[in-house]
């Protein structure tokens, strides 16, 4: 390996690990209750995730995972039909992380001026079997109105 490739490896490992870094530290989620984290939210149901896959979102090469959902109930949001929400590739770009499979979740999100729902790590993303009963009842009997029960 000559000198100039070295010193060109080199300066690339050293641009990928301050990258690294950075991307590391680009996310930081201020810990709140998941009862403020509904009330902020435009959309809080339980869906089953189906599926997971890359899609280019057009905005330079960062990707985003669609996750593919049967919504079994909607909580708060709009009652337009999804069947799918959106979160970055990245955790770096506080991008969440769901598992496929039959367990269904509780998910809080934003949806965007087309319907398409977006969820992050800050949002709130748990097993529906791991919330307390308080969580599950508030959900249930408020609803909408979730913030004020």
């Amino acid at each position: 390996m000559t000198l100039m490739m070295k010193t060109c490896f080199f300066s690339l490992a050293i641009l990928f690990l301050w990258q690294v870094q950075d991307g590391a530290e680009a996310c930081s989620c201020v810990n709140i209750p998941p009862e403020q984290v509904f009330c902020r939210a435009d959309m809080v149901f339980r869906a089953t995730v189906r599926g997971r896959r890359l899609v280019d979102t057009g905005n330079g090469p960062m990707k985003s995972v669609r996750y593919d959902v049967q919504v079994t109930k909607l909580f708060k949001g709009s009652s337009r039909h999804f069947d799918a929400v959106y979160t970055s590739s990245s955790v770096g770009a506080c991008g969440a992380t769901l598992n496929v499979g039959e367990q269904p979740y509780v998910l809080t999100g934003r949806m965007d001026a087309d319907g398409a729902v977006h969820i992050t790590m800050c949002d709130f993303h748990a097993l529906w079997d791991d919330l307390t009963f308080a969580q599950r009842r508030n959900l249930n009997q408020c609803g909408q109105s979730a913030c004020v029960c």
